[in-house]
């Protein structure tokens, strides 16, 4: 006898809104037999080519939604910055296992700070921004040097301000003029991290292997799994991220960013509700991939059991990058390529990413660097530490 609430193979799952993850999240939906609508703003969305059906228009157009909602057993949103009030509007049509309220806490980093200090989870000093006498008043206590952030994410070109002393200050007023900010410690570390868990609608949770991130500004260039962990730092990083899985009313694959200070203590940075681009890395790095368990989570059935798969490293490949990774795409037998097919803006925006399983991830770093394609990218810090 069927479950009501699990989707079966030939029923519909809908995607709302896109990513470079959505292509992925498409396919690996009708691999398991669902059928696959598709909304987005973007009418060049690759996904669109995808799916069994389409809708085309923006996220205010209540109408399309509703049609779109009807049609699905259930829908998945694959986009972060979709507001959490559409959410809510198309739940009245249909099942949104994600909900809105960890759209909420992503978009708004005050509620974000708030949801992590009622966890009691360890995060960097920060203050609340309205004007510059403010910043001279919780540069105090903050300490330099500090970071000034919009509390909306995307606020002004998600433009932030790096303070390193008193003469920085000044150059806030630009920034103030379009709305609150917060003003955080700049906490000095060399190692970043991210897990990716699954939660079902009763509450289980699966963890994938933490990944060691590497950064250029805010984008994440190389990830790698296993990541070089203290025993300890790797149980405190796996309370966090069960206290704050626990603690939320969210069905799906999502993220936790945390980092290692010098001090050795641990911090989050954040929980998103996506696909995180260094979950990749778990094509080959364990038994189940983020995808996977993401739609079965959706879907009402049992998550695999993450069991640790081949060491693998992901590179991201900007459009700066795409002509001379050509090179490599001759000559290397054991690099696994993926291309977006997407239309780049400007030189920094991924056009795709590479996948390379190893037995040495510190061996794999020495020749990602040897090859001169990525050359802003510190690899020697990290292989030489290993």
């Amino acid at each position: 006898m069927a479950n009501a609430n699990v989707i079966y193979p030939g029923q519909t799952i809908g995607i709302l809104g896109d990513s470079i993850s959505t292509p992925t999240l498409l396919a690996r939906a009708k691999q398991m037999g669902f059928n696959v609508g598709m909304y987005s703003s973007n009418e060049n969305s690759k996904a669109m080519e995808l799916a069994d059906y389409k809708y085309i228009g923006p996220y205010t157009d209540k109408e399309t939604l509703k049609m779109f909602a009807e049609r699905c057993e259930a829908v998945i949103y694959d986009n972060q910055f979709i507001d959490s009030d559409v959410i809510r509007y198309i739940s009245q049509y249909t099942a949104v296992a994600q909900r809105d309220g960890l759209l909420d806490i992503v978009q708004d980093r005050l509620i974000e700070r708030t949801f992590f200090e009622t966890l009691n989870i360890n995060m960097v000093p920060y203050s609340t921004i309205v004007t510059l006498e403010d910043i001279y008043q919780a540069i105090n206590s903050i300490g330099y040097p500090a970071i000034l952030k919009p509390i909306q994410r995307g606020l002004n070109g998600g433009k932030e301000l790096l303070i390193k002393n008193q003469a920085d200050i000044v150059l806030a007023s630009g920034f103030l003029d379009s709305g609150t900010y917060i003003l955080e410690s700049y906490v000095e570390h060399n190692t970043d991290y991210s897990v990716v868990v699954t939660r079902t609608e009763s509450g289980s949770i699966v963890m994938f292997p933490p990944v060691e991130v590497m950064y250029e500004g805010d984008q994440l260039m190389t990830a790698y799994t296993p990541a070089k962990l203290d025993p300890s730092v790797k149980k405190e990083m796996t309370r966090i991220t069960n206290e704050i899985a626990n603690n939320l009313d969210y069905v799906g694959t999502f993220e936790v960013t945390l980092f290692l200070a010098k001090s050795g203590s641990i911090y989050v940075s954040r929980v998103a509700p996506k696909l995180s681009a260094a979950g990749f890395v778990f094509d080959y790095a364990a038994n189940a991939d983020e995808f996977e368990q993401h739609l079965r989570a959706i879907a009402g059935l049992p998550l695999t059991q993450i069991i640790p798969g081949i060491a693998t490293v992901y590179q991201a490949i900007r459009q700066q990058e795409y002509q001379r990774v050509q090179t490599q795409w001759v000559i290397k037998d054991n690099w696994h390529f993926t291309f977006y097919g997407n239309e780049p803006t400007d030189d920094h925006q991924l056009v795709g990413h590479v996948l390379i399983p190893t037995k040495s991830i510190s061996d794999t770093l020495v020749k990602l660097e040897a090859t001169g394609i990525w050359h802003d990218i510190d690899y020697k810090t990290k292989y030489s530490n290993m």
